[in-house]
């Protein structure tokens, strides 16, 4: 029995779930090709090109535009390429929101305490400490789930060389078992007199977790892990 070799449109339609404006939209912008049967003016699309209908239906629902998808096909950049550009896409405007909810959070907490937002001492610090604080944030969550991975994307080449994955392991471990139960993550604090160095306060239901973090050139030089009261703060 013969496989057939063509599709009409609505045949393809009805196979991918999608319409046939659609298919005629990304025709136009030049993203999918169609094949002519005869003297018909219907379009009609040979196996090959739904297979690469399929790939423009996936690109869009990972929310690649079409001047985005018909660029990388310009170029002959294959799907996965594709897909991690865009990934660096998103994470490139998420951690620019994280800088601005950081800041704003700065703003606010100057603001309760009577500080001047308008000075331009609180603006410098406030907005030398923004990517550091978004980076603390990462960091910890990674700290507290055991994702190690994560963690050593942010560590300077020396303290990795001084601090191997095995050894934080075991710190880790030894550091958490005293604490009980997770409460919350309380407060990220950078230092009064360390432009480069913050905090990170964790409650658990015994002790609460202390992180300081000290930055160099964007990457984190200096790691610790401590205990201080939560009754006290």
């Amino acid at each position: 029995m013969c496989q057939k070799q063509v599709y009409d449109i609505a045949e393809v339609c009805k196979m991918l779930g999608t319409t046939s404006r659609t298919l005629r939209f990304y025709e136009e912008k030049g993203i999918v090709q169609s094949t002519s049967v005869g003297l018909s003016s219907r379009r009609h699309y040979t196996e090959g090109q739904i297979s690469h209908i399929k790939s423009v239906l996936v690109l869009r629902a990972l929310g690649l535009s079409v001047r985005t998808i018909a660029a990388f096909q310009a170029k002959g950049t294959d799907l996965k390429d594709a897909v991690l550009s865009k990934r660096a896409e998103i994470v490139a405007s998420i951690d620019s929101r994280l800088r601005e909810i950081a800041l704003l959070n700065d703003a606010l907490s100057a603001l309760e305490s009577g500080t001047d937002i308008f000075a331009d001492n609180w603006r410098r610090s406030s907005a030398m400490n923004a990517k550091e604080k978004a980076i603390v944030r990462i960091c910890t969550d990674a700290v507290l789930s055991g994702d190690t991975d994560t963690l050593y994307e942010h560590l300077a080449p020396r303290l990795i060389e001084y601090m191997p994955k095995d050894v934080f392991r075991v710190v880790r471990k030894d550091t958490l078992a005293p604490l009980g139960d997770f409460v919350s993550v309380d407060k990220i604090v950078a230092d009064d007199r360390i432009a480069n160095k913050l905090y990170c306060y964790i409650k658990y239901s015994k002790l609460g977790l202390k992180i300081t973090y000290v930055f160099h050139g964007g990457k984190i030089a200096g790691l610790w892990l401590g205990y201080y009261d939560t009754n006290a703060r």
